[in-house]
């Protein structure tokens, strides 16, 4: 099971930890994780992990079996072996673009009162997928509302 850092502090950007297994995929598993996994509709963290003057950038993260977080390599280069003692870094300026959009969607599911059937986030834009029956007529006076 794999400590889910990001919740203890989503501000926090770098942390140690301990290589525990590798997926058949190629993932790593950590013993905790500063990288939230790809989930309704947020993408995984993205960052690298240093061991041992080593250095393996991370594409994205995932949720594993159980309450397993896998970290993704974004390029073919050696992994930490299990046991390695490593820290980890997040891409803080995508995570925290992401956190700003997520927050947003938050406040317009509020102004608008409708049921929510889905949404998308990504460190540029967002979207969420109300059950109503058109198009707002008065997409300034929504605008408002969120800005107050």
């Amino acid at each position: 099971m794999t400590r889910p850092l990001f919740r203890e502090d989503a501000y926090r950007r770098e942390a140690p930890a301990r290589v525990v297994s590798h997926t058949p995929e190629g993932g790593i598993v950590l013993d905790a994780s500063l990288f939230y996994p790809t989930g309704g509709g947020q993408p995984g963290d993205s960052g690298r992990l240093d061991w041992d003057n080593c250095r393996l950038p991370i594409a994205t993260t995932l949720r594993g079996p159980g309450e397993d977080i896998v970290l993704v390599p974004s390029e073919p280069v050696p992994m930490p072996p299990v046991g390695a003692h490593v820290v980890q870094t997040l891409d803080w300026d995508r995570r925290h673009r992401m956190m700003r959009v997520h927050t947003a969607l938050h406040l317009l599911s509020v102004v608008l009162p409708f049921g929510v059937t889905g949404g998308q986030i990504s460190g540029t834009y967002g979207r969420l997928d109300f059950d109503m029956p058109g198009p707002p007529e008065d997409v300034a006076a929504i605008e408002a509302m969120l800005n107050d």
